[in-house]
């Protein structure tokens, strides 16, 4: 047993037991020296002289328990035997014969003399090497499971960091794509512009150049005509004078049309608020955009009152009987949207500025709606509210978490069904808050929770959000 236990904790290279272990990568184990010395000065691969595993660098880790379990057993002198009668006590220094199963040490007379041993952990000599080999294989055993639940871990660890990186890849590849969409829109809304700019500025140059022209033949004749008339003053044929003078002024009445104003550019469309109105056609091609719910009576508690265009839900002040049907929520004050999802991406806004306490999100279909059930997750609900004045998202059996110190005006709700992601932001600066990773497999309704301060519930009422522009 003694050999089996040497062979289990000798190093392969030098068939002696460990010096300084060390493990490579592949889980074997070696002495420092051995396994440098068989390495040699050799550069690059490298690999496992037991299993022959290849490795790109020289990386030796210390097994600092092997490291204790050699020392241990040198300590004991187990090598040489558990029947090796020099055995010595380590404190007296006398000749050993028993052993403390509990404090794993050697026992002499003296130790016993003096009550320094319980007889109950007290063994033989002979027994002890049995005992601590036990022990030992124990170690061994509980730590290759150990060592197998960490190469386990070091696999895993690598699959999350190439996960990770494909996932950040593909968000960074959403990423671009998203804001692409918006660059050519807005490259398109500035070479429109640009391009009637080009045409309306080709015409009135156009217009101009006609105008010149005009203007330059009227001087022109003008001139001529004025020349005319500074010979006919200056004649010294009075005859004549009387004669053309009819004819000259009839002509001048050919001058006194108006002279043409040149046409002016219209600047207001080039030089307008260009960027509201290009953020204004946005819209439709921004998708998801803010969707128009509105919510269905049918599933609304009977304390609950809904606006007529039903996009606004307040607490009643006096309970109304209403009939009792398998959508209407009858335990929490609660309300579904009308339309529900089982595809896409969607976004949609809940006004909550006006509140003291609210829970928004989502739930599907088959939720409990007669019952006491938190709103978790496991229950169907995916949600978050607000709590001391801080939001909050529901966790299961951890309850709520607080993921956002502020209180927002407005709630943003995400959906990718496909994608299994719901995430929700502050709308004011769409600040993340908190996203659920689930896998939908039943349509998911819009769920409004208003939680107000009953003494001013009338006033406190949760809105659904629209858009107009």
């Amino acid at each position: 047993m003694a050999d089996s236990l040497n062979r289990d904790l000798s190093c392969t290279i030098c068939a002696e037991m460990y010096t300084d272990p060390v493990t490579l990568d592949c889980g074997h184990n070696f002495c420092k020296a051995c396994i440098l010395e068989l390495w040699g000065a050799a550069q690059g691969t490298v690999s496992c002289p037991q299993c022959g595993q290849q490795f790109p660098r020289r990386e030796l880790m210390t097994n600092q328990l092997l490291v204790t379990i050699v020392a241990s057993l040198r300590r004991l002198n187990l090598e040489a035997g558990a029947g090796d009668s020099g055995l010595r006590c380590p404190v007296h220094s006398e000749q050993a014969k028993l052993f403390c199963s509990k404090d794993l040490k050697l026992v002499c007379s003296t130790c016993l003399a003096l009550g320094e041993e319980g007889s109950p952990t007290l063994i033989p000599v002979e027994e002890a090497y049995t005992f601590c080999k036990g022990k030992l294989e124990n170690l061994v055993e509980f730590l290759e499971k150990r060592l197998e639940e960490y190469c386990e871990a070091q696999s895993a660890r690598g699959s999350d960091i190439t996960e990770t990186l494909e996932l950040v890849k593909s968000l960074q590849e959403n990423i671009e794509a998203e804001f692409a969409k918006l660059h050519q829109f807005l490259l398109e809304q500035e070479n429109t512009l640009s391009d009637k700019l080009r045409r309306e500025s080709e015409t009135l140059v156009q217009s101009l150049e006609g105008n010149l022209k005009h203007i330059s033949k009227k001087s022109s004749s003008i001139e001529k005509f004025i020349a005319e008339i500074h010979s006919l003053i200056h004649t010294e044929d009075q005859s004549r004078l009387l004669t053309d003078i009819k004819r000259f002024l009839q002509r001048s009445d050919l001058h006194n049309e108006p002279i043409l104003q040149s046409p002016g550019m219209c600047v207001g469309e080039f030089n307008g608020p260009l960027q509201y109105a290009a953020w204004k056609q946005m819209l439709s091609i921004i998708r998801p955009a803010p969707a128009p719910l509105t919510l269905d009576s049918e599933t609304a508690n009977p304390c609950l009152i809904l606006s007529k265009d039903h996009t606004m839900v307040k607490h009643r002040t006096k309970f109304k009987q209403l009939p009792d049907t398998p959508k209407r929520f009858t335990f929490c004050a609660s309300v579904l949207a009308t339309e529900g999802f089982t595809s896409g991406r969607h976004y949609w806004e809940v006004d909550v500025e006006n509140m003291s306490g609210w829970i928004v999100g989502a739930a599907k279909e088959s939720v409990s709606r007669s019952d006491d059930v938190p709103l978790t997750p496991a229950n169907g609900f995916w949600t978050v509210r607000l709590w001391n004045g801080k939001v909050h998202f529901s966790h299961g059996s951890s309850g709520a978490l607080c993921c956002a110190d502020v209180q927002p005006e407005r709630i943003g709700v995400y959906l990718d069904y496909e994608g299994g992601q719901l995430s929700f932001y502050n709308a004011a600066d769409m600040s993340h808050l908190y996203t659920f990773s689930d896998h939908f497999v039943e349509k998911l309704y819009p769920f409004l929770f208003p939680l107000p301060n009953l003494e001013r519930a009338e006033a406190e009422i949760l809105k659904l959000f629209h858009l107009y522009l």
